[in-house]
């Protein structure tokens, strides 16, 4: 088909071509102008016929690579380092909490106690006043203390031995008598009298001595004292006993036994 189409295209090209033939050869042999072609001739149609193309094999692009003669290396012993798979989980980022400090606080230790100093050692007890004596008297009843105006001391003491008769008065006793510390003059007494007694306002007595203010530190009755008895040798016959006197109380009076 394609073969008749072309031969027919050929043979309309010639018959188009064939008037421009005889004009140029008849201006060849005669030199005359040839006629003009009638403007009535039917001209040929300018149909293109269609040309089909076969497609052209591509040839391939893959140049085969020529052998070579180099030789495969030998293989070696040395073992090749298996690749570290890269970590695909991203590690998680370490904590930026601030470390929160334990609230219970841990108490300062405790200073050590210092060793207990040693307390002051007591001083000795003062020796026994009857330490080789017999002393045979102790107080039974008091010393008690009375009103008297302040404007002397007066002592109403009784000596008895409870276990003669019930409580005889006992004779030649006396006292040594102190006021702050100092000796008065108890020597200046008189001594009990045996068997004999009188009614004093704060009790029975067989024994009384007087002692004015100016005889007394202070000069005044009130004030700290200590008193023991002596027998009839002046020689102590008991221990001391204390006692204080306010300032307008100036009798006392005070039972001493020897049973």
């Amino acid at each position: 088909m394609i073969h008749r189409d072309f031969s027919n295209l050929r043979i309309r090209r010639l018959l188009l071509a064939l008037p421009l033939f005889i004009a140029l050869f008849l201006a060849a042999c005669g030199g005359s102008t040839a006629p003009e072609a009638p403007s009535d001739v039917a001209l040929p149609p300018t149909w293109t016929p269609t040309v089909y193309v076969s497609p052209t094999p591509v040839p391939p692009t893959d140049t085969p690579v020529p052998p070579t003669d180099t030789p495969e290396p030998t293989p070696t012993d040395t073992a090749t380092p298996v690749p570290t798979e890269a970590p695909t989980d991203t590690p998680e980022p370490a904590s930026t909490d601030t470390p929160i400090p334990p609230t219970n606080t841990p108490a300062p230790p405790q200073p050590t106690r210092p060793p207990a100093r040693p307390t002051d050692t007591p001083p000795p007890p003062p020796p026994d006043p009857c330490a080789g004596l017999a002393c045979k008297f102790r107080v039974r009843n008091g010393p008690n203390t009375g009103e008297n105006g302040g404007n002397e001391l007066k002592l109403q003491m009784f000596f008895i031995h409870s276990g003669v008769e019930g409580g005889q008065p006992q004779g030649s006793y006396t006292v040594a008598l102190f006021k702050d510390g100092q000796e008065l003059n108890w020597r200046k007494c008189g001594r009990s009298i045996a068997k004999a007694k009188s009614s004093g306002m704060l009790g029975d007595y067989n024994f009384e001595c007087v002692f004015n203010l100016p005889e007394l530190p202070g000069n005044n009755v009130g004030g700290s004292y200590t008193m023991y008895v002596l027998d009839g040798n002046s020689n102590r016959d008991s221990r001391d006993v204390s006692f204080s006197v306010p300032g307008s109380q100036g009798l006392v009076w005070a039972v001493w036994d020897q049973g």
